[in-house]
């Protein structure tokens, strides 16, 4: 792998000497074996810390696959299944209403299940100033965070946001997750923080993953930068109500929340790689993990889909090649997996056995060009020989 070594270096090394990347850190698995890893840059800029394996950084929507992975665990459980009404569970639901295209509000007579909320076809969204559903969620979002509000009292009032569409309309990026974190936690009796922890954070060993950072870790939490004329500069971050917080905060978040290393959702992801095995133990069935990542959306659906995603299909909360001719990522179909915000990435290709990983904290950064460069020279090496 040497070649593919000084590709990914190179790649990554590059961004940093030009400040497109402040620090990063990549692994690159297969047949469940590590065969590259490689930190680069800074953890911190301005005291020179570098970036390393066991830097904490902030995962914002790569929290979401977890979230995923946490619901078929429940689901193989019987505590709900995908055909189950989001009403049946909290009952502030059963009165929706959605804005029609004319932008007038009309009854809904389609209740959530949890299948829209896992294919974000739900008809809640994220706060923005776009629509009337996302300035109504942008409100409650402010609300809840300066009462310091828990996820349950925070989805009890979801309840009252207009939805963007009629639920399995189209795909609509929003708080379906948080909303299943709060399902799980309700159905379950359990906080969500906690389920985790007890069914997926501490069998697997994920030390270091949580919805804050202990006062006696956040050293290790890498700083966050922002995209301004002048390069990149550090930011004091306050996005979707995730702060950085040494004690645990009342919203734990299914859907942006969680803090973790590059090391820790490894062992996530290869789980996931795995086909939902990991060290011998199977923690998703294989009935519930063929439903996890497989396709789900008709082409009508994803008429909201980001371009960037082309070729690309939408599964439980996670993206699912459906078609690499049209891909601007080089893999391969079968293929999926998500980013985060702040520049947090992986995959997993179960058929090829790779999983890759790219670490980065900046905000709005998603995939970035280092991602799709790393992933093409992956699969060039391992793939396309």
């Amino acid at each position: 792998m040497i070649f593919t070594r000084n590709t990914i270096d190179n790649i990554i090394q590059k961004s940093v000497s030009d400040g497109s990347t402040i620090g990063a850190d990549c692994l690159v698995f297969h047949n469940g074996e590590e065969i590259y890893s490689g930190c680069f840059g800074y953890a911190d800029k301005e005291s020179a810390s570098p970036m390393r394996r066991d830097s904490i950084c902030r995962l914002f929507s790569l929290t979401k696959p977890i979230t995923a992975a946490a619901a078929m665990i429940a689901a193989d459980m019987g505590l709900f299944a995908p055909d189950t009404e989001l009403r049946e569970i909290f009952p502030e639901f059963s009165d929706m209403t959605y804005i029609t295209p004319e932008g007038k509000a009309e009854k809904c007579q389609i209740p959530i299940t949890m299948e829209h909320l896992f294919t974000m076809t739900s008809g809640l969204a994220y706060p923005g100033d776009w629509c009337e559903s996302a300035k109504a969620s942008a409100k409650l979002l402010e609300e809840a965070m300066s009462n310091n509000l828990s996820t349950a009292d925070i989805i009890s009032r979801a309840a009252g946001l207009p939805l963007y569409n009629i639920p399995g309309e189209y795909w609509l990026y929003g708080i379906s997750a948080d909303v299943t974190a709060a399902v799980i936690e309700k159905a379950s009796g359990m906080k969500y923080s906690e389920f985790l922890h007890k069914y997926i954070l501490d069998p697997l060993g994920m030390t270091d993953t949580d919805f804050y950072v202990p006062k006696e870790k956040f050293s290790r939490l890498a700083s966050i930068y922002k995209y301004t004329e002048i390069g990149l500069v550090k930011e004091n971050i306050d996005h979707l109500g995730i702060k950085d917080r040494t004690e645990p905060p009342a919203f734990e978040s299914g859907g942006a929340g969680l803090f973790s290393t590059i090391d820790d959702y490894a062992k996530f992801a290869n789980m996931l790689c795995s086909g939902g095995v990991y060290n011998g133990r199977r923690f998703i069935s294989e009935k519930a993990f063929d439903y996890m990542t497989s396709p789900k959306l008709s082409a009508n659906a994803l008429k909201g889909w980001w371009d960037r995603l082309s070729g690309y299909n939408y599964s439980c909360f996670m993206r699912v090649m459906a078609n690499v001719s049209d891909s601007q990522i080089h893999t391969a179909n079968g293929e999926f997996g998500w980013d985060g915000w702040s520049g947090t990435y992986f995959c997993c290709d179960v058929k090829n056995k790779i999983t890759i990983l790219y670490f980065t904290q900046i905000c709005h950064a998603s995939t970035t060009p280092q991602a799709v460069e790393i992933d093409k020279a992956v699969y060039d090496k391992l793939i396309r020989k």
